[in-house]
């Protein structure tokens, strides 16, 4: 796929992504002068990719639904144009709300029609894969294949003019997200579903790293995904969203295979075994123990197991629950001694007004509402709870 068949403003996004990673890049000439790109372009196809190329969204979503010169698209390309702006928008989650309407509209026997609805659905996969929900957008893509046996073969087939995402980034999400997301220990079992068998015919990296880690040859699968994969995806501008969340996500996934299988682990070791910066390997295994609440503990250069006691457990519980009762109950104290203070405040007040009464016995008498609406204001202040 080459760069001149990109849509227009993901190729000049990509183009700005990729000269402000790499001073030395050169993009293609389009990119350098979109105007000239533009004026190629025909009719409301120039419109609409003007207002994306100035950040106009808003706009360029009511030319989509609104203006005359795009009554006569179709469909599905209409909502295609729609989902791809919200993209560009990073608006991710407008997107849920097309997936019904793709599962309702009747497809024509018109071939380009049927692209623009293949399209859709791959949308929704970056969408989720843009979103961070990995296992989701692994998910939809298993079911998208069995919806559509021969998906991939139509992927690789479609238009190749004004692509806006392409067949090997989807292909690039889908992998990364099964590395990430399935269980070691069903690694094996997933990679071997009927299901994958023309994605893996088509596009085998996902079947030949994924062996590598059921082989536990950790070594050679992170030289591979620390040199090769992280330069695919850091000159993608799609896959470059997610690549620091995903790389570190999987190193932390080999990190608790590690550490399942030790009760005592030497930092050093892992970041020599593995190959990964002993500074990078520190940071990523604290994390993981703090983020999954994991039992062990970071000392001297060293991982320690703690096993799991449950009296330690109980009297950790029972010491915090004493302390958030405690709270509770000085707050009570707090606000029923300001009580007595106010309902000492008004039997004094009673009884001066009794003994005004018999002073002057034709002054109309204090009533309950008077009495305590000093008290409503000095415990407004008080913060009431409960103990259910």
């Amino acid at each position: 796929m080459t760069a001149r068949s990109l849509n227009l403003p993901v190729a000049v996004l990509q183009d700005r992504y990729l000269r402000t990673e790499n001073p030395n890049y050169r993009g293609y000439s389009d990119a350098k002068d979109y105007n000239l790109a533009l004026s190629k372009l025909p009719g409301w196809e120039q419109r609409l990719n003007s207002l994306l190329l100035e950040n106009r969204y808003a706009e360029a979503i009511l030319f989509i639904n609104t203006d005359p010169l795009m009554v006569s698209i179709g469909f599905y390309k209409k909502i295609k144009l729609l989902m791809r702006t919200h993209i560009l928008n990073t608006h991710y989650k407008a997107l849920l709300d097309f997936e019904p309407r793709l599962n309702v509209q009747a497809i024509t026997s018109d071939s380009s029609e049927f692209s623009d609805f293949i399209e859709c659905k791959l949308l929704l996969i970056l969408n989720w894969y843009l979103r961070g929900e990995f296992h989701q957008c692994l998910q939809r893509f298993i079911q998208l294949l069995i919806d559509i046996p021969n998906l991939v073969d139509i992927m690789e087939n479609l238009p190749t003019n004004d692509v806006f995402v392409t067949t090997e980034t989807i292909l690039y999400i889908v992998t990364m997200c099964a590395l990430i997301t399935i269980p070691l220990d069903n690694l094996d079992t997933f990679i071997h579903l009927a299901e994958l068998e023309q994605f893996n015919e088509k596009f085998n990296i996902l079947m030949v790293k994924a062996r590598l880690i059921i082989g536990s040859k950790f070594r050679r699968f992170f030289k591979w995904w620390h040199n090769d994969m992280n330069d695919i995806c850091s000159n993608n501008y799609f896959l470059s969203k997610k690549w620091e969340l995903v790389s570190s996500t999987m190193r932390q996934k080999i990190y608790a295979f590690y550490l399942r299988i030790s009760n005592k682990l030497k930092i050093s070791y892992l970041s020599e075994k593995l190959e990964i910066p002993l500074d990078v390997v520190n940071q990523e295994v604290n994390q993981l123990i703090k983020e999954a609440c994991l039992n062990f503990r970071v000392q001297d250069g060293f991982v320690y197991f703690l096993p799991y006691d449950a009296r330690d457990a109980l009297v950790h519980n029972i010491i915090k629950e004493d302390i958030l009762l405690n709270k509770k109950l000085t707050r009570l104290r707090h606000q029923n001694s300001n009580l007595k203070l106010v309902i000492a405040e008004n039997l004094s007040v009673r009884r001066n007004r009794q003994q005004h009464k018999t002073k002057c016995p034709n002054e109309k008498p204090m009533d309950q509402e008077e009495i305590f609406a000093n008290s409503d204001s000095e415990m407004s202040n008080d913060n009431t709870d409960s103990f259910g």
